[in-house]
This record gives C-alpha cells, structure tokens and sequence, in this order.
C-alpha cells in the first residue's frame, strides 16, 4: 500500500505540471487570435481564481463547468473545444489550490486503474515520430508548436499527443475533485450539467418553432455541430434529470417531468438511432422508479405523474414536429420522412465496415497496439501496404473517416487488447463502487451518476466518445465520484482491499510492460521494418497539420492549421499557395530552408527540387505563415479552425501523368 501511495503521489505531481503546462499554453494560443479570444482567456482565468480562493465560489464554478457544457459541442481540434480545455485546466487547478496541504488519502482501486490507463496512453507516445515533432518544436518554439498541436485533424501525429494530454488533464481534474473537501460539490455539478441539458433542447426547440434553427441533414443539433454529438449529449446527460424526482416539492417534480420530455423530444428529432437506445436506459430507470415508488424517489400522484410525463413528451413532440407556424407539409414532412427512413433503415449503417477497418487496424500490433488515438493517421498507411492485415482485407473504396465510431475499437487501435482490458476494469470498479453507494444509501445522485456512466459506454457501441471533449468530460464525473467513495471508506469494502491492491499491482505491470513494448518499437521502427515500410507515410505526398481539401482559388487545397509539415518524396515537388490577404510564408526542408513566398490574395506557385539520398525517403517540408486566424473569432464566421495558408502540393512527374491521362 505504501508503494501504491507513493506511486500515486508522483503521478499526482506529474499530473499538476501538465495541467499547469496545458493552462499556460493554451492560453497563450488563444490570446494571440484576438481581443474576443483574449477577453475569454481572461473571464476563465478570473473565474479559477474565484473558485480556488473562495468556498462559495467554487460551488458555483463547479454548477457553470457543468452548464458550460451545452456551449462547447465540437471536435477536438477547433476553437470551442481548445476553449474548453482552458475551462477545465481552470477548474482543476482550483480544486488542486484548495486540496494543498490536505493528507494523501489515495483514491482507490479506482483512480488507479485510471491512472494506469493514462499512463499506458503517455507511454504509447513513443511510437510517434519524435525526430519530426523534436524538429517542428526547434523551429516553431513552444507555444508555435502547442498551437499547431491542439487545432490539428486527427490524421496527424500531434492529434494523438494532444489527446494524451488532454485525457491526463481530465484524470487530474477527477483526482482532485475526488480529494476536495467541499460538501456537495458533485450535486452541484451533476446540476449545472442538467441545468445546461435542459437550456440547450429550449433553445434549440425555440429556434426550430421560429423555423431558423440549424439542422444538419434535417437533423436537430440546437447549439451543437453536429447531431450525432448532441445526442451523445443527451443520452449521457439525462440521468442527472432524474434529480429533481427524488425532492419533497410538487414543483421540483413537474420540473423533472418537463425536463424528461424535452429530452426525450430532443432525442427523437436528432434521429440518431444510438442516441434512441442509450436514451431509452434513463426512461426505462424512470418507469422502474415510478412502479417501485421507494427510497430513490417517491411519487404522491402516483396514477398521474407517469402519464402526465408520456403526455406532455407527446405534446411537445407534436409541436415541434408541427414547427415554426408554417405550412404542415413544408415543415413536417421532410422531418417525417427522415424519420421513417431511420427506423425502416435501423440496421443499414456503414458502422460494420467501419468496425472491421478498426479491428484490422489493431491486428497489426494488437497487445498495445499503435499508439492512442492513432486509427486515422495509420488507416491510410496500413490501406497502401499490401502485406499488412488491413492491406490484405480492407475495402480500398470504402469511405475513410477519422475514428472507427467504437470506443472499444477505437482503444484496441490504440491501446492494444492491453489497454481494453485496463479500461473495462477501470469502468467496471467504478460502476461497482456506485451501484454499491446507491442500494445501501437510497442516493439518488450516486444512481444517477451510476446510469450517465453505463449510458457513456453502451453509446460507445455506436461512437468514439474521445472525438468530442466536452462529452468525454461527462466519464469523468462517475469517475471521481467512485474516487471519492473509496478513498473515504464509505462503500463497505474493506475485505475486499487485499484484492485490490493486487489487482492495482498488476494494472502498474501492464503498464510497465507497455512501456518497453513501446520503447522497443519507438517511432514505429520495428513495426514498419516487418511490414516492409521504408517510411511511415500512405504516399508520395503527405500532408500533417492541414485541414481536409477544398475548393480555393479555383482549385483544390487545403488550409494549414498554421504551421504545416509536407512530406515529399524525392524529385520536383510543386507547391501552390494562397491567403486572402497580404502574407509572408516561410518554406523550410529538412536540407535548409527554400525561401519566403510573398502572398497578396492570389495563388502563388512554386517548384523545388528535393534530393534523393537514395534510400527513398521523403523530405520533411515545413510551411511557416507569419500569422494564422480563426473566422469564428475574429469575423464571427461559423467557421471555428485556425487557418494559416492554403496549399496544395503534387510532384511533376505526378502532374504530368495526371495530364497525359486527361488527354487520352
């Protein structure tokens, strides 16, 4: 036990130092995009420090983290998502001024199960090419480098190092919210999220009766990006709706009854059938609370609150349905017929397809596979290479997207059979722990945490709940709950800490082996040698750091994120670039460097001839714009990337070759 203790103390300090590198960073990236960014970086950074110094203040900063959470429904590597990154680095470096000088009591067999998953993701860091990465960090500096790491696609190296990062930081915020000595602070949280679930169906409700609300292929998302995502949002979310059912208040009630209904209205009109399943776990827990009628919530009406609930759903769903005071069939029908669509087409999904290129994806390396959240940055290297499992049997026609849409597969790509394992004995300790706190205390608040955790991951069947942060933030709450259980001996299983420790033994040896299987494969060395890879690159051009092609300029390019990497393979490579407005971009190689390319808003071409050294490896190309924006903060554009310079990149021998067949 002493060991485990000191373990975790270590891993304690190590957590405190990325999360306050993560702070320090991040807001240094998003100050440098503008006074709108800048005044957010400032807000947050105030608010920290309400929560860290006052005890009010951080129940009511733990309430607006949880209500924060309708505003920022995007993926990863955009402005909202990095925003909230900022938001949780805030809140965790709160909870840890207020937990100094406080005893380290440990957090269970739990915390270190998540610390070891994590530690396993850091350790899986060291297949990445570090060569590249030591020398885009040299030339770009810290924060340069920082920046072109969190606002990266998920094809890209830095992806996965950004997304380490960002898993330490929410296990250290769970850690330290575990360890606090504020009373209720998980009600208040789990309350701020309800409040937050329930603003964002009204609003997005209210847009759609007017007939402006957005919708993604007729889809509702209220103030999300995508629909699919907002109903992640609200299958996870809507345990925390049950709250009001177990107060002594007929309003509390009828406000938890509307609550239920709006969800569930919301629900059906994403049309997202994962969201109608996972959804359904917290309805069929509201029917079985109503019929048991005891300890967790009692119901005085007992013959009119159920129907009255199923009523006011339907009500709701009818109007919104009805929508924006227009004609029936203008409205209605196209939403009508989506829906029907979807229930006759339940099972017709590309998902299997999907499963299968993730599950060959891991075969090639499937103890601790190829490094965390690495499956769209090694699907098109491992697709071109014959010899390779997914070589062999992957669809080359298939449609190629930037997760495998399964957790489990997404981690065994990842993380190997190793890491699936640690993590379903992490999640699976943690829903014991709260399933035991909820039958012997009748809490409510427990229960609910307890069926957010089990929705988390039966959605997880349908989607990769890492893509968006402020989803996988909702894990982290049935997490630290667990934590703070087992650290303060409050679920009965003290016979049971011999096993424990032992099992936290052997998560640490896994761990350990990771790393050297890792250390010994750095970079993808080994890997690459039996697959026959000279390189670990799907082509003869290779673009890291760039956003997917688009039409620009009368041709097709693609946006840096700001800084870029080409990867070139040897002879006469053709850039083109082009910026709306006056820029200077720097060309540098992994030779020298190849001149400054001067930009006025039109396109811009340029040849360089790259050596070949004759082992037939590409040439490392790295385009450095003086400046990069972000439209969404800067014009109020909905785009929310950071754009540096647009380019597109082809070899001649590539052009000349494409020409010749255009002609034929």
């Amino acid at each position: 036990m002493g060991i485990l203790r000191l373990g975790g103390g270590l891993a304690g300090v190590v957590g405190v130092v990325l999360v306050v590198g993560h702070f320090l960073l991040t807001a240094a990236t998003l100050g440098a995009l503008g006074w709108p960014a800048l005044l957010v970086t400032i807000l947050v950074a105030l608010g920290g420090a309400v929560m860290a110094f006052t005890r009010r203040g951080m129940a009511w900063g733990l309430f607006f983290l949880g209500f924060s959470l309708c505003l920022f429904g995007w993926q990863a590597y955009v402005y909202p998502a990095v925003a909230f990154g900022l938001v949780v680095d805030a809140a965790t470096l709160a909870l840890v001024w207020r937990n100094v000088g406080r005893e380290e009591v440990g957090t269970g067999l739990t915390g270190a199960l998540l610390g070891s998953v994590v530690c396993l993701g850091l350790g899986s860091m060291l297949l990445l090419p570090w060569d590249r990465l030591g020398l885009s960090l040299s030339l770009l500096g810290p924060t340069g480098f920082f920046a072109a790491m969190v606002f990266s696609p998920a094809d890209t190296p830095a992806y996965g190092l950004a997304a380490i990062w960002r898993l330490a930081v929410l296990a250290v915020f769970a850690r330290e919210l575990a360890r606090c000595d504020l009373p209720g602070r998980f009600v208040a949280l789990v309350q701020g999220v309800a409040g937050g679930l329930v603003t964002a169906i009204v609003f997005g409700l209210l847009g759609h009766f007017r007939g402006d609300q957005p919708l993604f292929n007729r889809r509702f998302t209220s103030i999300y990006a995508n629909s699919g995502w907002f109903a992640e949002y609200l299958a996870v979310a809507a345990p925390y709706l049950l709250l009001p059912l177990g107060r002594h208040s007929r309003l509390a009630w009828c406000y938890g009854a509307a609550s239920l209904a709006l969800c569930a209205v919301g629900l059906v009109l994403t049309l997202a059938r994962g969201g109608w399943i996972t959804g359904s776990l917290t309805f069929v827990f509201v029917v079985w609370l109503y019929w048991r009628n005891g300890p967790l919530a009692r119901f005085r009406s007992f013959y009119l609150y159920l129907p009255g609930l199923a009523g006011a759903g339907l009500l709701v769903l009818c109007l919104a349905f009805w929508a924006s005071g227009k004609e029936f069939s203008d409205i209605s029908q196209p939403i009508n017929a989506s829906l029907k669509e979807r229930v006759g087409n339940f099972m017709d999904s590309p998902r299997p397809a999907l499963f299968l290129s993730g599950l060959l994806v891991a075969a090639d390396r499937p103890v601790f596979g190829l490094g965390y959240e690495s499956y769209a940055r090694h699907y098109p290297v491992l697709l071109a290479t014959p010899v390779s499992w997914l070589g062999r049997y992957g669809d080359p026609t298939a449609e190629a997207y930037e997760t495998s849409h399964n957790l489990y597969i997404q981690l065994v790509s990842g993380l190997g059979v190793c890491g699936v394992v640690l993590w379903l004995a992490m999640v699976g300790r943690a829903g014991w722990v709260l399933w035991r706190r909820a039958w012997q205390t009748a809490s409510l608040v427990d229960a609910a945490l307890l069926l957010s955790l089990a929705a988390f991951h039966v959605y997880s069947v349908f989607q990769e709940m890492f893509y968006v942060p402020s989803i996988l933030f909702l894990l982290f709450l049935p997490l630290s709950r667990a934590m703070a259980l087992e650290s303060g001996g409050t679920t009965g299983m003290g016979r049971s800490a011999g096993r424990a420790r032992v099992a936290a033994l052997a998560a640490w040896a896994v761990v350990a082996a990771g790393i050297v299987s890792f250390a010994a494969d750095a970079g993808l060395g080994r890997t690459g040698e039996r697959l026959g890879l000279v390189e670990w690159r799907s082509g003869p051009v290779v673009f890291e750091g760039f956003y997917p092609p688009e039409p620009l300029a009368g041709q097709t390019m693609r946006w840096s994120v700001g800084d870029g990497v080409i990867l070139a393979a040897p002879g006469e490579l053709e850039l083109t670039l082009y910026a709306p407005q006056p820029m200077d971009v720097a060309l540098i190689s992994d030779t020298g460097p190849l001149g400054t390319v001067h930009l006025g808003g039109e396109a811009v071409a340029r040849r360089y001839r790259l050596p070949d050294a004759g082992d037939g490896r590409a040439h490392t190309i790295f385009v450095l714009p003086d400046s990069a924006f972000v439209p969404m903060v800067q014009t109020g554009a909905p785009d929310p990337r950071r754009l540096g310079v647009a380019v597109s990149a082809r070899l001649v021998e590539e052009a000349a070759a494409d020409t010749n067949a255009a002609g034929q």
